[in-house]
């Protein structure tokens, strides 16, 4: 899995749902569309946080994660920014959808949470050393 690639189109969907609200949209015609790309956003960062758990060798692992945490972040502000909104396209003028941006941000908090903690989990699986002192000496003295 390209996560690198994933994360970041990821990203130009949110910032696309995000432009929509900036303009003059007909809500009735765009509010199932977005409810259905906010499940889309929510499933797959969710997948992509249990692909980058599950790969513990990958390269750049950790910078997958700053970018999936990047990306949460970005998502959090988007379900705020529908929930609080005062657009054609939020909980003001949709109730069901102040419901569904708390459930997803509620969600998307404890994907945050867990990737901070993988950072810190990766960062101590890295300090330990892959072969301790006697054995590296038996190694070299041989």
């Amino acid at each position: 899995m390209n996560f690198e690639d994933n994360i970041f189109i990821l990203n130009i969907r949110i910032r696309m749902i995000q432009d929509l609200l900036i303009l003059d949209t007909d809500g009735d015609m765009f509010f199932s569309k977005t409810l259905d790309d906010l499940d889309f956003l929510d499933r797959s960062l969710g997948s992509l946080l249990a692909g980058l758990r599950e790969n513990t060798r990958l390269i750049e692992r950790d910078e997958q994660f700053y970018n999936l945490a990047g990306a949460e972040r970005q998502f959090c502000e988007l379900l705020i920014e529908l929930s609080h909104g005062e657009g054609n396209i939020s909980g003001a003028r949709y109730p069901e959808l102040h419901e569904k941006a708390n459930i997803l941000r509620n969600r998307s908090l404890e994907r945050r949470r867990a990737i901070e903690e993988s950072i810190v989990e990766t960062k101590r699986i890295s300090l330990e050393p892959v072969v301790g002192y006697d054995e590296l000496h038996e190694l070299l003295s041989s």
